[in-house]
């Protein structure tokens, strides 16, 4: 009956340790299976890097709202076109990340990456009027890279990092342009396994 009751106690033990790695592995590694855009690094410091980004097929949408209720109005309709819920045609692959760009007065942009599969000839189209399925140009952006929950202290904050990284490098800020939020992760996963990025069009610096 010990013997029994031991190799019970084990095999509880052994679940209980099982399970929150299981989860903890889906947190972690179901991103790094997601496609994401495709870049070059042109130059890095500590803190930010310099990336040109090929052209990118995207799926986009205008909001309005504050913050995160612009991003969530955005993503429940773009979930919904690639999960092919409201159109004829198969599903599209998850990618990675959510982008989010301030448009104007409450407004914003929240958009996916199509996969690259697609040219965008093959892309279904959206019944959402509202969705757009457009060739995003090949552009250079500013990018810090970070974890945690994003909430607007973090956001401004990392953002400040991100202008200030900018200025140690041969590279300016395009002037009036906005910054491009990135999520890379569900709002399920901790925020310590959270990966975020802000980007922001740079070119380069004129020394003269």
């Amino acid at each position: 009956m010990t013997l029994i009751k031991n190799k019970m106690f084990s095999f509880i033990l052994l679940i209980i340790i099982i399970i929150p790695l299981l989860i903890l592995g889906f947190w972690v590694l179901v991103p790094v299976f997601l496609e994401t855009p495709k870049f070059t690094i042109l130059e890095k410091n500590k803190y930010i890097q310099i990336r040109k980004y090929d052209e990118m097929n995207i799926a986009k949408i205008i909001t309005n709202g504050e913050r995160y209720d612009g991003l969530r109005k955005g993503f429940i309709p773009l979930a919904r076109y690639i999960g092919a819920k409201e159109r004829e045609g198969e599903k599209i692959s998850m990618t990675a990340p959510v982008m989010q760009q301030k448009k104007g007065d409450n407004n914003w942009e929240i958009s996916f990456l199509m996969p690259s599969k697609f040219n965008i000839n093959q892309l279904p189209i959206s019944q959402n009027k509202n969705i757009e399925i457009i060739t995003a140009p090949s552009i250079i952006l500013a990018v810090i890279t970070f974890s945690g929950v994003a909430s607007t202290e973090l956001l401004e904050n990392k953002l400040l990092r991100l202008i200030k990284g900018v200025e140690e490098v041969n590279y300016k800020i395009i002037p009036n342009t906005e910054p491009i939020y990135s999520y890379f992760n569900d709002p399920s996963t901790p925020g310590f396994l959270r990966k975020n990025e802000i980007m922001i069009p740079v070119e380069v610096a004129n020394n003269n």
